[in-house]
């Protein structure tokens, strides 16, 4: 359950109102008046959030004396239904728009990440390995490009990549320098399987996109997901950063490719998802946007994996 709070004019009192009723909420009240302003509160289930938020929106086209704010209902009696359901668009941005953020948190979870993960995969430690896995630092600005291209948000796409990019950079930095002073290092079987890549690796991208937009679209928590994507994700970036610190081009090339592919895989199946569960804009002439940025997304990652399907062998 949520409570969407409308701080509205005075004479948008009986629309809201009726906007509520029409909808069947819960419950809709006026808890206060001032200056001209009336607040009108209105209790209603997670399922109708976005179709009455909308509206609201729309009512208040064109005015700028008002606010909505909503949020989590904890207790209610008599009970409420506590029934889970999609979260809404503008919880989704605002949540996404925060992990596509670059800043020295995001930088310290990637610099710490990173070593954990070299020396899980230098010394042939799964458990370490899956110490990194946790921490998943590449998890949301993958899902935030994925929300950013099917909401068809230009700037947020670029800040999405932007953030990806300094990511993925700094893990291959630090373990390219692993990677070359690093006593004995030997080619274990952790490095050895993430410099081939197979269908099953993109299997693995491919459902761990997909079960990401889910876990974030309705709610449900993340940190197994986080696990999933980062398995996809992290130890190929830190394998071809040892590999090209070791100049063993070929075991490099291997691993860029199966990045390449992971990352391909986790934002098509992601972005999918998420137009599959109706994520797009309110206002129609933002939806055409939408609709050619969503397509152009789709079909640069569909055509990356494509090529790279086809190439396979070579890079194995």
């Amino acid at each position: 359950m949520l409570v969407i709070e409308a701080v509205a004019p005075a004479s948008s009192e009986d629309d809201i109102l009726r906007l509520a009723r029409r909808n069947e909420v819960s419950d809709v009240w006026i808890s206060g008046q001032r200056d001209n302003q009336v607040v009108i509160k209105i209790l209603l289930g997670n399922e109708k959030s976005q179709k009455v938020l909308d509206q609201i929106q729309g009512l208040m086209e064109g005015k700028n004396n008002f606010r909505v704010l909503v949020y989590p209902l904890e207790i209610s009696l008599p009970n409420e239904s506590q029934k889970k359901s999609a979260m809404t668009r503008e919880s989704l941005y605002n949540r996404l728009s925060a992990d596509s953020h670059l800043d020295w948190h995001f930088i310290m979870l990637v610099i710490l990440s990173t070593i954990v993960a070299a020396i899980g995969l230098i010394e042939n430690n799964v458990a370490v390995i899956i110490g990194a896995m946790v921490i998943a630092p590449l998890l949301g600005p993958n899902l935030a490009l994925s929300m950013a291209t099917t909401l068809g948000h230009i700037k947020e796409v670029r800040r999405a990549l932007g953030t990806l990019f300094t990511g993925v950079f700094l893990a291959l930095a630090i373990s390219y320098v692993i990677g070359m002073v690093y006593p004995n290092l030997t080619m274990t079987d952790e490095l050895i399987s993430r410099t081939h890549v197979g269908l099953s690796s993109m299997a693995l991208a491919l459902a761990s996109g997909a079960a990401a937009a889910l876990s974030i679209t309705t709610g449900v928590s993340s940190v197994l997901v986080g696990v999933m994507v980062a398995v996809a994700l992290l130890p190929p970036t830190v394998t071809l950063g040892i590999m090209l610190g070791t100049e063993q081009w070929q075991a490099a090339l291997g691993a860029l490719s199966l990045l390449a592919v992971n990352i391909a895989s986790v934002n098509f199946t992601a972005q999918l998802t998420m137009r599959l569960k109706g994520i797009q804009p309110r206002e129609e002439k933002f939806q055409r946007i939408s609709r050619l940025v969503f397509s152009i997304g789709l079909i640069f990652w569909l055509g990356l994996l494509v090529f790279l399907v086809d190439h396979m062998p070579a890079f194995n």
